[in-house]
Order: structure tokens, then C-alpha cells, then sequence
């Protein structure tokens, strides 16, 4: 049985950067979400830094106990893990050293903007992992009776979703899929990815942070924990604007954190980086919308051609 963690966040409103909500209703809007995977594959870019959590009342205690839970949601969703909610060095953070910008919502919401860079030192600090921004669109196929609860904990997540029919196409051969089947007043939930399943049972919430967990053990390694210096082949370069597609598309992945040309031979440029996490995962994120992709080993003894080709 899986374990279920009761949140705040069972009232909050869905933020459509992080929520596809479409049910089952209507043939339309699941046509819109298979456009967004086709369009993406099945790519969705979470905003890591920004949390949106209940504020209780008006005057400055119920804000400061309001940007204090900020802090944990954060934590938890650039993280990838629940429990850094309660690591120590997280909870005994002070918000204010943190918190750029904050806002109160008309539905008394905190909407707190934190200091990417604060925040990852604080993670690192921790010995908490980092899931990067670049995250699977998760398909939940299951009759849901109050689909704002599940929102509820895909937004404190930072896990994209959207409702499905059982029958949506894979997109480039892989997608992620949470389906569930009531059981009394709970559910089987199966989840898939990548030709890797796990089962659980429980709630809507509990299926949700099956996904969850689930997809940040797979992006969220213990090499995300420091930085990794990478020097890597990529080809591809015919054309100019295949260059500088590339360079485009390497600084705009958040686990990368520097890059700079060394060479270029021909059609392959060497690039050195730096990243969070190794050079695997940067595999699996770029692999994501497909643009990057992993070349064969070079037989033994020889150098290889490219370690990667890009393809725009």
C-alpha cells in the first residue's frame, strides 16, 4: 500500500503551465492535449522557482507561516523528493533570504517567486537531489470524481499532467501513462514509462506521487547533487543555423549551467559543459523532445566520430 502524505495543498487551483485539465468528457479538449504532446514530445518545462500555497489570513504571522510552507513546497519541487519538506536544513531556512517577490491571490493564494541560484546552494547543501524543469507530460487515465485533488498534488509536485483517453498515441515511442482502476474507495494505480512499470494502491493523491516519485528517481539521480564538467562531440552541423540551433538548445536546458565551443571539424562541433548530473541524464532530457541524440560506443581502441547528433 502506498503511503500517503497529507498537504495543504488540497485546495489550490491548478496553474495551466503545470496542468492540462481536460477530464473525459470532451473530444476536443483531449485532442488539444495530444496536440500539446505531439508538439512537445511529451515535453512539458515546469517553472521550478515559483510556488503557490494557502495563506490562512491577513496579517503578517499568517504570511510569514505562509512563505515558510513556500519554502518546503520549493524545495520539494525543484528537489523531486517529499521529503525534503522536512529536511532540516530546509525547514530551519529563513523564506526572507530566499523570497524575490511574492503576491496575494484573490482566492488568498501566496504566490512566492524564489532566487533560483539561493535555492539550488540550499538544495546542495541539504544533500537533496535537482530534477531539472524539462519533465514528462504524464497522462492520467482514471475516473476521478474531483479532479482538483490530484491537480492539487501534481502542482506541489511540480508534475505535469493531463487527463487521457486509455487509447492516446505514444510520442516517439514513449510516453508516460498513470492509469487506475477503482478498488472500493481506493485504486489500482499502474504507472509506465519508458518501458519501466510500477504498481501501487491508494488514493488519487497517492497515484499522483507514484508518478512523481517514479520520474524523479529516473531524473532526479544522486549525480544531480553536484556539478559535472562534460567535453562532448556533437554532429550535425551541415548548415549555420544547425550551429546555432544547438548552442540554443544546450543553454536552454536547465541542468546546464555554462557551455563553450572548442572545435569545429567539419559537421561535428566539440563542446565543453557544465551540468548538474552527468552525462546519462543529459541523455535522457535531451531525448525528451528528441533534437539531441546518443550515437553508438566507438569500437574499442578508436575515437569516436560524435558522441551525440542534433537534429533540429
Amino acid at each position: 500500500r502506498l503511503r500517503q502524505r497529507r498537504t495543504p495543498y488540497a485546495s489550490m487551483r491548478q496553474i495551466s503551465s503545470t496542468v492540462s485539465r481536460g477530464g473525459h468528457a470532451s473530444a476536443a479538449v483531449l485532442a488539444g492535449v495530444l496536440l500539446l504532446c505531439a508538439a512537445t514530445g511529451a515535453r512539458a518545462e515546469v517553472v521550478l522557482y515559483e510556488v503557490l500555497v494557502p495563506l490562512k489570513g491577513t496579517t503578517a504571522e499568517d504570511r510569514s507561516a505562509a512563505q515558510a510552507e513556500a519554502m518546503r513546497a520549493v524545495a520539494v519541487k525543484v528537489s523531486g523528493r517529499r521529503e525534503a519538506a522536512d529536511n532540516p536544513a530546509v525547514a530551519g531556512a529563513d523564506p526572507a533570504r530566499y523570497i524575490q517577490r511574492y503576491s496575494t491571490t484573490a482566492e488568498r493564494m501566496l504566490k512566492a517567486g524564489f532566487d533560483a541560484a539561493a535555492v539550488d546552494r540550499l538544495l546542495q547543501q541539504a544533500g537533496l537531489p535537482f530534477w531539472p524543469a524539462e519533465r514528462p507530460l504524464t497522462l492520467i487515465d482514471a475516473p476521478v470524481p474531483d479532479p482538483q485533488v490530484p491537480e492539487a498534488v501534481a502542482q506541489w509536485r511540480g508534475l505535469p499532467i493531463a487527463w487521457s483517453a486509455a487509447d492516446a498515441p505514444a510520442v516517439g515511442g514513449s510516453r508516460a501513462v498513470l492509469k487506475g482502476v477503482p478498488s472500493g474507495d481506493e485504486y489500482a494505480w499502474t504507472f509506465t514509462y519508458a518501458g519501466r512499470s510500477v504498481q501501487g494502491r491508494g488514493t488519487a493523491q497517492d497515484g499522483v506521487n507514484l508518478a512523481a516519485d517514479t520520474l524523479a528517481s529516473i531524473f532526479a539521480p544522486p549525480s544531480t547533487r553536484s556539478s559535472t564538467p562534460l567535453t562532448l562531440r556533437i554532429g550535425g552541423m551541415d548548415e549555420l543555423p544547425d550551429y546555432a540551433g544547438l548552442l540554443a538548445c544546450l543553454r536552454g536546458l536547465s541542468l546546464v549551467s555554462d557551455v563553450q565551443v572548442e572545435a569545429l571539424e567539419g559537421s561535428v562541433v566539440t563542446v565543453r559543459m557544465t551540468v548538474r548530473g552527468d552525462r546519462e541524464l543529459l541523455a535522457r532530457i535531451a531525448a525528451l523532445d528528441g533534437r539531441l541524440q546518443p550515437l553508438p560506443p566507438a569500437p574499442e581502441g578508436a575515437a569516436p566520430a560524435a558522441d551525440f547528433i542534433f537534429q533540429p
